[in-house]
């Protein structure tokens, strides 16, 4: 396994989309599926301090998303939750340049509890920390993440370009991905000089896995 190579879920429809336009959507903390994110303990009595907690989870909201990865392709549930049901893709990317949060699981059920300061950008900090941080529930996910700044919106969305921040390095196919379209990924594969894995349930364990079998037939393609 390749160290250095962070794995993002999609549907195919969408990741072929992103390989097509070399770019990869990233995720507004408004809209991702963890209601509880970036969301502090807020048991406080004063509701004048419990608005100005949520004021500034808005500020952060507004101006910063995320980019969300995994180390590992082989877990089940990604694919099921975030790959339409192992029919879409898990894109593997070479990340060189940016910060990358590992997200601990906590197995405390009690949420994260800070005090604001009188300081913006410390409080703002305050919250950004909390993207490091997630209940254990979530602990199959073995999640990576980049804080990224939102500038440029596009048709409702900001995305991110591949390059030298993000090189694609592998195309991992679910294992009920619909074999019509590997013409149109190896395709796509060659552009970006991306490896292509087809995959298949595991014979012996609950894994996915790569499958012998496809990987010739996709690699016989012309």
């Amino acid at each position: 396994m390749n160290e250095k190579i962070y794995y993002h879920f999609l549907s195919s429809k969408n990741a072929i989309d992103d390989l097509e336009q070399k770019r990869i959507k990233i995720s507004l903390i408004d809209e991702l599926n963890d209601p509880f994110e970036l969301l502090p303990y807020l048991r406080y009595k004063e509701a004048k301090k419990r608005k100005t907690y949520h004021n500034i989870r808005k500020i952060v909201s507004k101006k910063y998303g995320l980019l969300c990865f995994s180390k590992k392709w082989e877990e089940p549930l990604l694919w099921g939750h975030y790959a339409d049901k192992h029919r879409g893709i898990a894109i593997g990317f070479e990340i060189l340049k940016d910060k990358i949060l590992r997200v601990k699981y906590n197995t405390v059920p009690k949420r994260i509890e800070f005090e604001l300061t009188k300081n913006q950008e410390k409080n703002i900090k305050l919250f950004l920390d909390l993207a490091k941080t997630k209940y254990k529930v979530w602990s199959y996910e073995e999640e990576y993440r980049i804080l990224v700044e939102l500038n440029n919106r596009n048709d409702g969305h900001y995305f991110i370009q591949f390059g030298d921040r993000l090189k694609v390095k592998e195309i991992v196919l679910g294992c009920n991905f619909d074999k019509k379209k590997y013409k149109k990924i190896k395709k796509l594969a060659n552009r970006l000089h991306a490896k292509v894995i087809p995959t298949r349930q595991g014979w012996e364990d609950y894994k996915i896995r790569q499958c012998g079998t496809k990987t010739k037939e996709f690699q016989n393609i012309k």
